[in-house]
């Protein structure tokens, strides 16, 4: 790397920079991209320290923070549009060398009360779902054997060698992980053709960019699919029959569109416009979907601005340096773009 290559760019965060009182507070929102976290009371001064850098389109970073609760309910899902991996390594006094597991940011989950001393993966669904298949089954679940000593040890590497990347390497960095992952965590198919599983996760994923690359085009469709993909109407459906259907997945994402739109400040159509704008030809019959996704107007979605998630504030390097009351939103700002 030449000496004067942007470094990756890398955010640290320690509630030790904030008075004893608000530690606990700035860790919350620092936290509450993904996941809720009851209060509790304390014995002690909170304390957290985190660090978390930007590989293209995948964050890899660290945590180490006292005993919190962590959840991740339906209604917070539908309402925050993250759609990631979260793949964490955890050391605890039992398990020293690291323990690996697998989230699924689109599943509810509640984490026990315990402290937090892991690295974490995050790595948006798009990723891993075009190049492997199963991961989503894995939820929850402890990886163990060879090939999850794997890929605790290139987590490892990869702490102690990301300071000395370049931000030009961080988008290759993402692809090999994907591929380490796809060796590493796939689970084994008891199919006989194992090659057709990996080919329709691979067309999963090209009909998914293809989706939203189109969501506002009225033509969006089986029909637009199929020439779009060069496949049949039964593969198709036979591949979204998985995920509730060809139908049902382009409405969630057309539903998310809108609500992002409706987060905006910059977007100032009327709500009737822009459900128009994205294939919903009745106003009442968007309204009926929009609530049932999000349990919540759309007039709702605009008057609070998206408070339901978490605050923009943009996450460019020349940010870092920001004051620590904003330094923990940054890496909320992260997690939002990912996904772009």
């Amino acid at each position: 790397m030449a000496e004067n290559s942007p470094k990756i760019p890398l955010i640290r965060f320690s509630t030790d920079e904030f008075p004893e009182a608000e530690r606990f507070d700035a860790w919350h929102r620092a936290m509450a991209p993904m996941f809720e976290i009851p209060a509790r009371e304390l014995d002690r001064p909170f304390r957290g320290t985190a660090f978390t850098y930007l590989m293209g389109r995948m964050a890899f970073g660290g945590t180490d923070v006292d005993a919190l609760a962590y959840s991740r309910t339906s209604a917070k899902i539908r309402a925050d549009g993250i759609d990631h991996y979260l793949i964490r390594l955890d050391f605890t006094p039992e398990t020293p060398e690291g323990m690996l597991f697998v989230i699924d940011l689109g599943q509810p989950i509640e984490l026990p009360l315990a402290p937090m001393n892991c690295l974490c993966i995050f790595i948006p669904r798009d990723m891993v779902d075009g190049a492997m298949q199963g991961v989503a089954s894995l939820h929850g679940r402890v990886i163990t054997g060879a090939r999850g000593r794997i890929f605790a040890d290139f987590m490892k590497v990869l702490a102690s060698q990301a300071g000395g990347l370049a931000n030009q390497d961080g988008p290759a960095m993402a692809d090999s992980t994907v591929a380490l992952m796809r060796s590493c965590l796939e689970p084994h198919q008891d199919s006989d053709s194992p090659t057709r599983s990996v080919l329709d996760a691979t067309q999963l994923g090209r009909a998914r960019r293809l989706i939203d690359a189109h969501l506002s085009s009225p033509d969006l469709g089986p029909e637009m699919l199929c020439d779009g993909l060069a496949m049949s109407r039964a593969s198709l459906y036979r591949l979204f029959q998985p995920v509730g259907g060809v139908a049902r997945y382009i409405q969630q994402r057309r539903l998310q569109r809108i609500h992002d739109l409706l987060c905006s400040p910059d977007e100032l159509r009327r709500i009737s416009e822009i459900a128009l704008s994205h294939g919903f030809a009745d106003e009442a019959a968007f309204s009926r979907a929009f609530r049932r996704e999000y349990g919540y107007t759309a007039s709702e979605a605009r008057a609070t601005r998206g408070l339901q998630k978490v605050e923009r504030i943009a996450g460019a390097p020349e940010r870092l340096a920001a004051s620590p009351p904003v330094r923990p939103m940054l890496w909320g700002d992260w997690m939002n773009r990912l996904a772009d």
